[in-house]
């Protein structure tokens, strides 16, 4: 490579590791709220919990920053973005509906200052403030009529390709080496 290709690439490298840094402070950030402020036991948070997706022609390993289980029931998934919380939305609701066997009845996204909550059964925001955010007896409540409902045989190839298209979104641009 010639300096000015050389040049190029210390700049995108550096970019991305400020970056990750910020995702890091994100994460960070939404595990305190969550731990500290909402109640969770840490033991209720899986931490990159990755799954096995399968479509028609292909398979994927795909993964989420957090979700919360409450007595072996996943409750809600989380994603962290340091950039354009509203676009990451339809891959945190297409994740809760197609990784298990049921929906997962919650998705949020963070900034790690704004939260979006949504109802994934019925698409609907449910809460839009970190500070409004379930607490962990919340949680408790809000499950104890939750049945387990599939994601519907006509959306699922759907909507687990958009959680493959985001997939290739989050590889990096630069290999790590």
């Amino acid at each position: 490579m010639n300096d000015k290709e050389n040049l190029i690439q210390e700049i995108i490298m550096a970019e991305e590791r400020v970056e990750i840094m910020q995702l890091q402070g994100i994460r960070q950030k939404v595990w305190d709220t969550l731990t500290k402020e909402k109640n969770f036991d840490p033991g209720d948070i899986e931490i990159d919990p990755e799954f096995r997706l399968k479509l028609s022609n292909c398979e994927a390993t795909v993964s989420i920053d957090f979700i919360i289980n409450l007595d072996s029931v996943s409750f809600m998934v989380i994603k962290c973005s340091s950039t354009a919380m509203e676009s990451w939305e339809s891959y945190v609701i297409s994740f809760a509906r197609a990784v298990k066997d049921y929906q997962i009845p919650y998705a949020m996204v963070s900034d790690g200052e704004n939260v979006r909550v949504t109802d994934v059964i019925t698409g609907s925001l449910l809460c839009d403030s970190i500070q409004r955010l379930f607490t962990k007896q919340d949680a408790i409540n809000k499950m104890k009529d939750f049945k387990k409902t599939p994601c519907p045989l006509s959306k699922l190839e759907k909507t687990k390709r958009i959680i493959y298209a985001f997939e290739g979104i989050k590889c990096p641009t630069v290999s790590k080496t």
